[in-house]
């Protein structure tokens, strides 16, 4: 049986309408997206946080779309293009602008495998991160998910316990353990083969509206990133801080997704200084 794992990060890509923090003007999207402050913001945290647990996954046969600007500008997209040619995974695709929900569908149809039995689409944002057993643990928990698919209806699985990065005003950094619900980072839509469809037809803090959902709080699976130039509101989304010492959190970090907290830190940070 053939379970192909297929993800899809948006890293700056220019649409009309359908984000918090930008609209219909696609003049004044391009200045906000591509501003270089926020480019260099933006490239450090996928740098730093989102790309290396990818690397770094036990089970390394998955996709993941890329998608940006047709636009984007130096440097930013011979950087791109230098990691996806550096990881056989990724996917850069440049998209004309247009309505984010076509344009997002479009690019998971062309990255579907025509012969895959079920497909496990997940989205993330350039500033999340999934733990280095995400790919595999999807594989490995089908077998929660088939009991529950019915037909041509998707399934949801939430992987509800992770750490939130918060980065403040002042450029401090912060990291904590949370038990949330439906965030972004590691929910896996399972859709049956055959008929390409698109994880972003679903708002995920709506998911459990729509599709049999699954949840699992055990073990960490993932960080979320915070900082100003974040486009999602954080308050109306559920979570609940989960007690743990920072030698505690450092260590999870490490064991879970391979990172330092003093090195990702001190990467993210730089960016403050100006290096």
């Amino acid at each position: 049986m053939r379970i192909q794992v297929l993800g899809l990060c948006r890293f700056s890509m220019l649409v009309q309408g359908d984000f918090q923090t930008t609209g219909e003007d696609l003049d004044r999207n391009r200045a906000l997206l591509y501003d270089p402050a926020r480019m260099e913001q933006r490239m450090r945290w996928f740098e730093n946080l989102c790309l290396p647990p990818l690397m770094w996954q036990h089970d390394p046969d998955f996709t993941l779309i890329l998608a940006t600007g047709e636009d984007l500008p130096e440097p930013w997209i011979s950087r791109l293009r230098a990691i996806a040619e550096a990881v056989p995974q990724i996917r850069l695709e440049q998209v004309a602008p247009g309505r984010h929900a076509e344009i997002c569908k479009a690019l998971l149809a062309r990255h579907t495998e025509p012969g895959a039995d079920v497909v496990a689409q997940f989205r993330m944002d350039d500033d999340d991160a999934v733990a280095r057993d995400y790919v595999a643990r999807v594989r490995r928990d089908w077998r929660l998910v088939a009991p529950m698919m019915n037909g041509n209806d998707p399934v949801a699985l939430d992987y509800g316990r992770g750490l939130v990065l918060e980065q403040a005003r002042d450029g401090g950094l912060s990291l904590r353990c949370e038990l949330t619900h439906f965030w972004v980072p590691a929910l896996t839509l399972y859709f049956p083969g055959g008929k390409p469809r698109s994880i972003m037809n679903y708002r995920h803090d709506w998911m459990w509206r729509f599709v049999p959902t699954i949840s699992r709080p055990d073990g960490l699976m993932w960080v979320r990133g915070f900082h100003a130039s974040n486009d999602s509101p954080r308050d109306p989304y559920g979570h609940r801080r989960i007690e743990m010492s920072e030698a505690e959190i450092e260590a999870a970090l490490l064991r879970r997704f391979g990172l330092g907290k003093a090195q990702l830190f001190g990467a993210i940070s730089a960016q403050e200084a100006g290096g």
